[in-house]
């Protein structure tokens, strides 16, 4: 009885423990079921909607940074060449016929022509004469009593006196005028008419003023007053084109007032004598230079 009671304690207190064991074994995988939220209610106990789902935001572009600085686009109206010309030390030729707002002009230019007639080419060609006359006169002024000489030793602009600068820079402005006369021989010799004397004087103007080169100098020579740095060496540069231009500018621009002087005389013996103009004298045939006398 005592050896019952001791197994039948035994099997309680161990049976009790059994229990549990058998509860936490894992059942086998077919009767497992995913674990599920508990539904949640409203207040008024009814079953919620469906929680909606958030909207998509877009993604987050990357902050913009500011554009670099562009250079401005160049004008439209004239296209970049393929390679820029270079730059020449003379200055810019002015349009025939006249002067116009930075131009380079000593207020004698010859305009150029808009007649339709014979005789309005005569007409103008009088005045071409006349005012050719003037314009060399004023030339050749300009350099009367000087030395026909470069300066010996001129190292650059600051060694030439203030009124050996202003003379070239005269002569510049006369040489500029001059070309608007050559541009006015040019058309005179389309329009002047049939008259053979008349069209062989106008064609020996214009061959003289073709011929006539050197006071393209004066406009070197100033322009290297003005812009010494785009001469090298500048003494030398100087020293030539001073010498050409006092060599042989009197001879070839008498020759252009020689011709000229033909020009007028055969006009005036086809004008009617209101229209006739006042006969040119010749120049001298020496230059105008000191110690040179004339004659």
């Amino acid at each position: 009885m005592m050896r019952c009671s001791i197994v039948l304690a035994a099997l309680l207190a161990t049976g009790g423990a059994l229990v549990p064991l058998r509860a936490q074994k894992t059942p086998p995988p077919v009767t497992q079921r995913p674990q599920t939220q508990p539904a949640t209610t409203s207040p008024t106990g009814g079953k919620l909607p469906p929680t909606p789902a958030a909207p998509q935001q877009p993604a987050p572009q990357p902050t913009a940074q500011p554009a670099a600085a562009q250079p401005a686009a160049a004008p439209a109206s004239a296209p970049p060449s393929v390679s820029p010309p270079a730059v020449t030390p003379q200055a810019t030729r002015p349009a025939a016929g006249g002067s116009t707002a930075g131009t380079y002009t000593a207020g004698l230019p010859m305009p150029p022509y808009s007649g339709t007639t014979a005789e309005d080419a005569m007409e103008y060609g009088a005045l071409l004469g006349k005012r050719l006359d003037s314009t060399i006169v004023t030339l050749v002024g300009t350099f009367r009593g000087t030395s026909g000489q470069p300066m010996i030793g001129a190292s650059g602009p600051t060694t030439l006196s203030q009124r050996e600068r202003d003379r070239w820079a005269r002569c510049r402005d006369l040489y500029w005028d001059l070309t608007t006369y050559a541009a006015a021989v040019g058309d005179l010799r389309r329009s002047i008419g049939s008259d053979p004397t008349l069209q062989r004087a106008v064609a020996d103007l214009d061959s003289a003023f073709t011929e006539s080169v050197a006071t393209a100098e004066c406009d070197n020579v100033a322009s290297m007053i003005a812009a010494p740095d785009r001469w090298t060496p500048w003494q030398d540069q100087y020293e030539a084109a001073a010498h050409h231009f006092y060599r042989d500018f009197y001879g070839e621009i008498r020759e252009v007032h020689e011709k000229d002087r033909a020009l007028v005389n055969t006009l005036n013996r086809l004008l009617p004598p209101a229209r006739r103009v006042a006969p040119v004298p010749g120049l001298p045939t020496n230059p105008p230079y000191a110690g040179s006398a004339p004659s």
